[in-house]
């Protein structure tokens, strides 16, 4: 078969797996439906053959109050299966939401970039909007085409066989579409991901764009690939609607032409004429399943794309069950011979590094840019899986901790600072549902930054204007950064360049932070090339090339790097 195909089969088999739970309500629906179905050609055969010729009114009113109630109960039955479906795809969603959330938040760390950015929630989109839609009912009611069959060929065994060849020619209609749909919509996916990651990497470096002049030569590639989307889109959609219109057609055909055969039953005195108006409205009933599933088939073919996209990301990154919880940490910090690459790449950063720290130290990491050092603090902190070795706190290794008790604990200043959409207290509280205020206060405070946030509008209800902390300059940013990693008094500090932004009040701020978080039995590990980094620490660690080139204590490390550091301000030998 195939791949393509196989792909597509798989994909709607996978779709069709998550309407499992209500498949058989479903069913039982689906078989009462159509045989409901029935009841207007029986209706006008009982009229034709029997009412007229007897011309009683009491047989017409019966016929016509059960008829009534069939299709009362015909057009109930198709709400409620259309409610259903409707109720399967939110649960489908829900179901697959929260795991996609965590796909998403995890695959950089763990994999690599995601290709297309956050087009795996556009995914979902398009399954449950086929799981919800006309699509997979007109699935489940192709088995009775061959309950219409076989009725037609009770009336009489051409009206069937012509039925039958009708059914086979809407087949080949249907395998024709697969053909003709199926490249423009794989082509249509790509170009889709591709303009969705387009956008988002303008959306980012919008400012980059203005200032160099490249906005231009951007907008080219933007039109391209937005000319390419609409070829795609167009020809993917012409190639369905030339389908459907066809398919359409085919069936008013041969609802005309069941009944100019029916006619020619009647000449010959073969049928009566009520077989002919049954036999053309139930040769439109076989062949409507089908017809809907040609219409279906290009949201079809794109959902089951998406499903397949879906799955195979969910593949790469597997469930992670929560390991049963440890005591809080509050000894000891041990890197053993730990190797790391960036996700996704096979060149490892960093070889082989090994260190011991205690609760109440702090360590320095310096070296040229390149050397290592922000993948080392992404191992120590567990946003980056090691190659080799192990990362343990209180001598259990990272990945015998729940994730998000081991969060409350660990407070980390990465080097690009991120802040989301909310207030100030939110992002310094980490989105804690129910957040200490005091706490909040106290962690403000400890980063020196609660003036600050008094002072804007709101104070700390300010809301930041987007993502990355949109209102606030990098300076700002940064104390909130360490704000946030101060909070809740974790256990583990890691700050990797936090000074990069910081005037000279701010740095006096993270030296006292510093100070603060040792005294009271913190274990802090901080990167940066500003004479500032070595007050309070006790070990110096110099790295090159990946690798741990020298450690020691912090007097005896300045003696060889031949550095003399400038006395402390008098606000820090005030705090000492």
């Amino acid at each position: 078969m195939d791949p393509a195909r196989e792909n597509l089969f798989a994909g709607v088999r996978g779709m069709l797996q998550a309407v499992l739970p209500v498949l058989w309500p479903i069913l039982a629906f689906s078989a009462v439906f159509n045989i409901l179905l029935l009841s207007g050609s029986f209706f006008m055969l009982l009229v034709y053959d029997d009412v007229l010729a007897s011309r009683s009114g009491a047989t017409l009113a019966g016929l016509l109050l059960m008829v009534t109630v069939a299709y009362i109960f015909q057009g109930a039955i198709d709400v409620i299966r259309s409610r259903v479906m409707l109720h399967t795809g939110a649960q489908a969603d829900r179901r697959l939401c929260d795991r996609l959330y965590d796909v998403i938040s995890r695959h950089e760390q763990e994999v690599g970039p995601l290709p297309s950015g956050a087009a795996p929630v556009r995914d979902l989109d398009l399954v449950r909007g086929y799981i919800t839609g006309a699509g997979p009912l007109a699935l489940l009611d192709l088995p009775y085409v061959l309950m219409f069959l076989l009725i037609l060929t009770l009336f009489h065994w051409v009206l069937g066989l012509a039925t039958l060849a009708g059914v086979l020619v809407m087949i080949v209609l249907m395998v024709l579409g697969d053909r003709q749909t199926r490249g423009p919509a794989l082509q249509a996916a790509a170009v889709t991901a591709a303009r969705f990651t387009m956008a988002e990497d303008v959306r980012r470096n919008g400012e980059v764009l203005r200032v160099l002049g490249m906005g231009g030569r951007r907008r080219s590639s933007w039109d391209a690939i937005s000319l390419s989307l609409i070829s795609s889109h167009d020809e993917l959609a012409g190639a369905a609607g030339r389908m459907q219109v066809i398919g359409k057609a085919f069936r008013l055909f041969l609802q005309s032409f069941v009944l100019a055969v029916g006619a020619f039953l009647v000449i010959d005195g073969d049928a009566t004429g009520g077989v002919i108006i049954a036999g053309s409205i139930l040769s439109a009933r076989a062949l409507m399943p089908v017809e809907q599933t040609i219409g279906q088939w290009k949201p079809m073919t794109e959902a089951s794309q998406a499903w397949r996209r879906l799955t195979g990301l969910l593949e790469h990154i597997p469930l992670r069950e929560a390991p049963m919880p440890l005591p809080r940490p509050k000894a000891s910090l041990e890197v053993q011979g730990v190797v790391c690459a960036p996700p996704g790449r096979q060149k490892v950063t960093v070889a082989n590094v090994s260190f011991r720290l205690s609760a109440g130290e702090a360590l320095a990491v310096i070296g040229h840019s390149g050397s290592g050092k922000s993948t080392l603090m992404r191992a120590v902190t567990g946003a980056w899986p090691l190659l080799r070795g192990a990362v343990r706190l209180d001598g259990a290794s990272l990945e015998q901790w729940d994730p998000v008790l081991l969060g409350r604990d660990i407070g980390y200043v990465p080097q690009a600072i991120e802040l989301f959409d909310g207030t100030l207290a939110q992002n310094i509280a980490r989105f804690e549902a129910e957040a200490d205020p005091e706490a909040i206060i106290a962690a403000a405070r400890a980063a020196d930054v609660h003036d600050m946030i008094v002072a804007l509008p709101g104070g700390y209800e300010y809301v930041l204007g987007g993502p990355g902390g949109g209102g606030l300059s990098a300076g700002q940013k940064q104390r909130i950064a360490l704000a946030r990693a101060l909070y809740g008094n974790p256990f583990l500090i890691v700050l990797d360049e936090p000074n990069s932004n910081l005037d000279a009040a701010g740095e006096d701020a993270l030296v006292e932070a510093v100070r603060a978080a040792k005294q009271r039995g913190a274990i802090v590990v901080i990167v940066g090339h500003r004479p500032t980094v070595f007050a309070h620490v006790d070990h110096i660690m110099i790295m090159a090339d990946g690798q741990l080139m020298q450690m020691g204590e912090r007097t005896e490390m300045l003696k060889r790097i031949n550095f003399n550091p400038a006395p402390p301000s008098p606000s820090t030998q005030s705090a000492e």
